[in-house]
């Protein structure tokens, strides 16, 4: 998961102009305009059948150069959605979401309905994220994804009433929006793990982990790929330091390996670039890398 800047997102909204000549802020007025008396089911079938929000989607794709905003994955063969990130029409959370039999609570069985055409409630994801499925691959049977289910610290804070600002809210998603969030994430090896040691943090990280189906059998092997891949260059970095025959030669070894290891983490270009990151935040603490390696690191 890499930081999405909402600033760029804001202003491509802003940018936007439909076909017909309509802003966003028009299309959304429309839409909020045409479910003013409507039933809750009728409400429910218009938004269903009103997936307008699609419209943005090349912007979203250009925010993230093609790439999952949760996982990180590039859209091949899959085909990217538009995730609520406050689902539209039912909000629910498990009593226990690892256990598959465990209950569900609905907080709001219509939904964060007001904010189905508000673009910052829009997060571009995969299907295996936005959907609940069991990982095909994998040796698991669990039903996973985030569907409708949107888990709440109701301890620090409360549902969010019908058109209500939901500051009141804290999520326990992570949110890619957030850079605060996106700090806690890191991977081992490709795999998803918490970078926080806080107990709140760490289920957070979990429960996304989860929910968004980070830990997919593919994810894991092609992260895992990126970080060997990162791992042989960062070897070959050090073979070409260590080797320097003196000061200056030192100076441009070091100078040539920063411009390979930063094309690792380049977001613009590659996948999964925080698995490429976390490798070389790890090496960095080692001796014998840190002394060079840990400059680099600090510019990311």
């Amino acid at each position: 998961m890499r930081h999405i800047d909402k600033t760029r997102f804001r202003q491509a909204v802003a940018d936007f102009i439909d076909v017909d000549g309509s802003t966003w802020d028009q299309i959304k007025q429309n839409r909020l305009n045409a479910m003013t008396d409507l039933t809750v089911d009728q409400r429910k079938a218009y938004i269903r059948t009103n997936p307008v929000w699609n419209k943005l989607q090349p912007i979203m794709m250009s925010l993230s150069h093609n790439k999952c905003w949760y996982s990180e994955a590039t859209f091949g063969n899959g085909d990217p959605e538009v995730d609520h990130f406050r689902p539209k029409n039912s909000a629910k959370q498990k009593v226990d979401y690892a256990d598959p039999k465990s209950e569900s609570t609905i907080h709001k069985p219509n939904g964060y309905w007001w904010l189905a055409y508000d673009w910052f409630n829009y997060r571009l994801s995969g299907d295996l994220a936005n959907k609940r499925r069991r990982d095909r691959l994998g040796d698991c049977d669990d039903v996973k994804g985030k569907g409708d289910y949107f888990p709440l610290d109701l301890v620090n804070g409360r549902i969010a009433n019908d058109e209500e600002n939901c500051n009141c809210e804290f999520p326990i998603l992570l949110d890619p929006l957030e850079p605060d969030d996106v700090c806690l994430i890191t991977f081992d090896k490709g795999i998803p793990i918490p970078a926080t040691t806080d107990p709140d943090g760490i289920d957070r990280v979990n429960q996304s982990i989860f929910y968004y189906h980070l830990e997919l059998d593919q994810l894991n092997k092609d992260r895992k790929i990126v970080w060997d891949e990162c791992v042989d260059q960062i070897m070959d970095a050090k073979e070409a330091i260590d080797n320097s025959q003196n000061a200056a030669d030192r100076r441009s070894s070091v100078k040539k390996c920063y411009k390979e290891l930063r094309k690792l983490v380049d977001s613009e270009k590659r996948a999964f670039t925080s698995t490429a990151k976390a490798c070389l935040m790890v090496y960095a603490e080692l001796d014998g890398y840190r002394e060079w390696l840990k400059d680099l690191v600090r510019t990311l």
